[in-house]
């Protein structure tokens, strides 16, 4: 029994066990029952600082939403828009927009110094203010000084005025009392006009009518002696041009000449001259008178050596022979005066711009021209100084069913009316275009057709045949005929001339 007792046995192991664990439970049962009221505390701590933390918020939102409500705009509180003071939306946006917009040129960088500075410049014309309302009240004083010596001066002058109104009743029922004798008088007077308007009325008439008769009879008289003048000079040709020069030498081979005047006399190349014969009888008159045509191509001191561009088989140029253009003469400058198309070349193109070198070249200028729209180009009047009017093609505005171009046709109808008028009133000699280019030795150059481009039919003149030979003179046509010894008849002998000569050769082609 006592070796039992003194033995350890199992019982005491499951003893020991327990009491161990039950110790370590104890501490641990402890340990988590600190740790709950550790944490028991902290979240009454936490709970009471956000108790604490809620409450500021809820006190700082109060304040920003009655801020926000101070500022006048209606606003969440989400709205604050930090960082986004362009953002007119936002709470911080709107401010600096109605710091921007209502302060101006006095807008600072916040709201109270911008209030500031509007309160400093509401004071300063407030004062401004006040000064001017004294400045006004000083000048109302005045004003009610001034009324009143003003209704002193009105007394004064309605008395005066009554005064003259009393006098002016006086005069005009002295002056009535002449009226009405005036008035009498006049209706005399005008009594006796009548009869006289009467009488100088009928005497007019009758002198009117005498006149209409006396001016028909002038209007006939000068019409017939514009005829008349025309007539004679038709037959008589009359002209009083002087030959500019004169054909010292000719070498027909070389178809040169040369001419008595030269760089002396203002003479340049490229002027052209007609040739008349030197017993001629007169240069100007006809260009029937013209046997040749020259231009200028080199000039010395006192001569000139020119080419011959045209000239009539059967009246040569010789020595002594005049030469002639109106454009030229030494030492002057002539003015010529232009109206109509101006076809130099017959090519049914105008040629303006030609005619202007042309008029340029020889040291001539143009004081009129009408253009081919029927408008001045150049309009000075013609005057004594104008040697030519020269009348090209006349458009008849009855040949067109265009309404633009009648009227442009009969413009350039009306303004060569005019310009003959002026020129028979100067004295100015009128001619034709074809004239004009005669007497200036003009030759058209070769021409080359061109089907569609020129405003009018164009006529070859020998149709396939070479120019050449047909119609270098005169305008001749071929008969088609040839020399006898070319027949292949047999018989190669030459046949006697018949003493007749060849059609291209006849006197007075040109």
């Amino acid at each position: 029994m006592a070796a039992s007792a003194g033995k350890v046995t199992g019982a005491h192991i499951w003893a020991f066990f327990f009491g161990v664990a039950f110790f370590v439970f104890l501490g641990l049962w402890y340990m988590q029952l600190r740790e709950r009221e550790e944490l028991v505390a902290a979240k009454k701590a936490a709970e009471s600082q956000a108790s604490n933390a809620d409450t500021a918020l809820r006190s700082r939102i109060e304040e920003i939403e009655a801020l926000i409500r101070t500022i006048g705009h209606e606003f969440d509180i989400d709205q604050i828009g930090v960082g986004e003071t362009g953002n007119k939306t936002k709470v911080l946006g709107a401010m600096m927009d109605d710091i921007q917009t209502y302060g101006g040129d006095l807008a600072q960088e916040t709201y109270y110094a911008t209030i500031m500075k509007l309160r400093s410049e509401l004071d300063s014309i407030r004062q401004k203010y006040e000064q001017v309302q004294d400045e006004l009240e000083q000048q109302r004083t005045q004003y009610l000084a001034l009324q009143e010596q003003y209704n002193t001066k009105v007394g004064e002058f309605q008395t005066q005025t009554n005064t003259a109104k009393s006098d002016l009743q006086d005069y005009v029922a002295t002056y009535d009392e002449m009226i009405g004798n005036k008035d009498t008088e006049i209706s005399n007077l005008r009594t006796q006009l009548a009869d006289a308007l009467l009488e100088a009325e009928t005497v007019k008439e009758a002198y009117a009518q005498q006149l209409k008769v006396k001016e028909d009879d002038l209007n006939k008289l000068t019409l017939l002696n514009q005829r008349l003048t025309e007539r004679i000079d038709q037959i008589e040709q009359i002209s009083f041009e002087r030959p500019d020069g004169t054909v010292t030498n000719v070498d027909n081979a070389t178809r040169l000449v040369w001419l008595n005047i030269g760089s002396i006399d203002n003479l340049q190349p490229q002027i052209t001259f007609s040739v008349y014969d030197k017993n001629n009888k007169g240069v100007g008159r006809t260009k029937e008178d013209i046997k040749a045509q020259i231009e200028v191509t080199r000039v010395w001191e006192n001569r000139a050596e020119a080419r011959i561009l045209k000239a009539d088989l059967y009246r040569p140029i010789s020595p002594g022979d005049e030469v002639y253009s109106p454009l030229w003469e030494a030492g002057r400058t002539f003015y010529f005066s232009f109206v109509g198309f101006m076809d130099l070349d017959g090519d049914g193109i105008y040629d303006r711009e030609l005619l202007h070198d042309i008029v340029a070249s020889n040291g001539a200028e143009i004081d009129n021209e009408v253009g081919d729209d029927g408008e001045w180009i150049v309009h000075r009047g013609v005057s004594a100084n104008t040697k030519f009017v020269v009348i090209g093609e006349i458009p008849d505005p009855s040949k067109t069913e265009r309404e633009d171009e009648k009227e442009m046709y009969e413009r350039i109808v009306a303004k060569r009316t005019e310009l003959i008028a002026e020129a028979r009133l100067q004295g100015t000699r009128v001619i034709s275009l074809n004239d004009f280019l005669a007497y200036i030795g003009f030759k058209p150059q070769r021409r080359l057709y061109v089907p569609g481009l020129a405003d009018k039919n164009y006529q070859l003149k020998a149709g396939s045949q070479s120019a050449g030979v047909n119609e270098s003179i005169g305008d001749r046509r071929s008969t088609g005929r040839v020399s006898d010894i070319f027949n292949t008849d047999g018989n190669p002998e030459q046949k006697e001339s018949s003493g007749r000569t060849s059609g291209a050769f006849r006197s007075g082609s040109y």
